[in-house]
């Protein structure tokens, strides 16, 4: 890893019978006292590397904003996109949210770009919300060295932030903030 890479950790647990699943996103380097007034290329890869997981972290927030009983589980991909848009940037479509519990991935299935899956959040419904914004195109791989990092074809930057969240009868409660 070299100074102003952006570095995406997923973790998943398994606890009492039950699976947990979030992600975060970090700069390699970054800091609050940083001088980034310079105009070097270092400072502009931490100030561009700002801006993309500052977009990653409000496009998973509009999405649980969403979150409610009787909204629809397109709102969220909606909300997500909008955001991503708003930065120029893209949200990959090969990866979705997904259904948690005694099983890792199971439905539903939320897709973080606009959709038509019409499906009716209720309460008790438990899943991921995950969304990957890129700089470039949102086509990706995985390296076949460990069949499990993700890279964008064009090489362009990703930024991820994932919550496991649950649908309660007057909302959502975020069940992955330590």
């Amino acid at each position: 890893m070299q100074f102003g890479d952006i570095v995406s950790f997923d973790v998943s647990v398994f606890v009492g019978g039950v699976h947990g699943d979030n992600c975060a996103t970090v700069i390699v380097g970054d800091s609050e006292d940083l001088d980034l007034d310079k105009g070097d290329d270092a400072s502009k890869d931490i100030i561009s590397a700002r801006r993309l997981v500052k977009a990653a972290k409000e496009s998973l927030e509009a999405g649980i904003q969403q979150c409610r009983p009787g909204a629809c589980l397109t709102e969220i991909g909606e909300a997500i996109e909008k955001v991503s848009d708003e930065y120029n940037y893209n949200s990959i479509r090969a990866y979705r949210g997904h259904g948690i519990g005694e099983v890792f991935h199971c439905s539903p299935y939320v897709k973080h770009y606009r959709n038509s899956d019409r499906l009716e959040l209720t309460p008790g419904m438990i899943f991921t919300i995950e969304p990957m914004i890129v700089e470039g195109s949102y086509e990706c791989s995985e390296w076949p060295s460990d069949g499990w990092t993700v890279v964008t074809n064009d090489g362009g930057r990703a930024a991820q932030f994932e919550h496991t969240v649950l649908i309660t009868s007057d909302g959502v409660e975020i069940l992955t903030v330590p």
